[in-house]
């Protein structure tokens, strides 16, 4: 193992290990995440456009991101509003008002309230949060990794190399069926409480998701011409590199919730 994998898997091992109680028991420890991951990507959102670290705006970033995430369902709207206006007053004080510097820097900090109001959202059913919570993860997290594997092994036709220039077609396909497989299996034999349709379709749609989750931040990380949103996390980059695909995740099985009636 060389020196760049050996710092990567250490790294890994060190996330899951902090992962993993806040995610398992839920209450105070998952806020105290919560509250990490919402700093991190706060400074990443903020320098994405410049690659300048912004510490006024990391801080604006945060704050609506907190907002985003415990307002209560009717005043969420103005909330974003209130977010959108302020970017703009930002920008013109600077004495014009540059597109890009308002537009990622709010796409990146709602995708990020809107998936901790997911994920508060999954703590609250009466089915253990953090069961629910792994299923959701592996179906996005499988996917990826058996997008690795069947890629090194089987890739020959490329996805969008304009967007990642590394996946292929037989790595989306086989990361697909693996995120499907795993979820499904689990889903079915430890969230018996759930309806099973409901399952079911989060397992169909989840790692289609994940994929577009995962393209969908490669590619405005090609639009600025950057590798990694920030170096965080040695090996792995930044927050937003760890959690892209799962926050469109969170989201969309935030959504097969309430149509499946098992939240308003």
């Amino acid at each position: 193992m060389n020196e760049k994998m050996k710092i990567k898997t250490i790294a890994a091992i060190v996330i899951i290990a902090i992962v993993i109680p806040p995610l398992m028991f839920g209450g105070w420890l998952l806020k105290v995440l919560e509250v990490l991951i919402a700093l991190g990507a706060a400074y990443e959102g903020s320098k994405v456009v410049t690659g300048k670290a912004d510490y006024f705006a990391a801080a604006l970033c945060f704050a609506f991101e907190m907002a985003m995430m415990i307002v209560s369902g009717e005043k969420f709207g103005a909330v974003i509003a209130i977010w959108l206006v302020v970017l703009f007053v930002n920008e013109l004080a600077k004495g014009k008002v540059a597109t890009d510097a308002v537009a990622y820097p709010f796409m990146i900090t709602v995708l990020i309230g809107i998936a901790l109001r997911c994920v508060d959202k999954i703590y609250a059913l009466d089915v253990h949060g953090g069961l629910v919570m792994l299923y959701v993860c592996l179906a996005c997290f499988m996917c990826d990794t058996g997008a690795y594997f069947f890629g090194v092994s089987l890739g020959k036709h490329k996805m969008i190399p304009e967007v990642s220039p590394n996946k292929t077609w037989e790595g989306s396909i086989g990361g697909y069926v693996t995120g499907l497989v795993v979820s499904l299996v689990y889903g079915l034999l430890v969230l018996k409480q759930l309806p099973s349709m409901l399952i079911i379709a989060g397992s169909i749609v989840l790692p289609l998701v994940a994929q577009v989750g995962d393209l969908s931040f490669s590619s405005i990380k090609r639009r600025f011409e950057i590798k990694d949103f920030s170096n965080l996390i040695p090996g792995h980059g930044g927050i937003l590199d760890r959690i892209d695909s799962l926050v469109f995740c969170l989201m969309v099985f935030n959504s097969l919730m309430i149509l499946f009636g098992v939240i308003a």
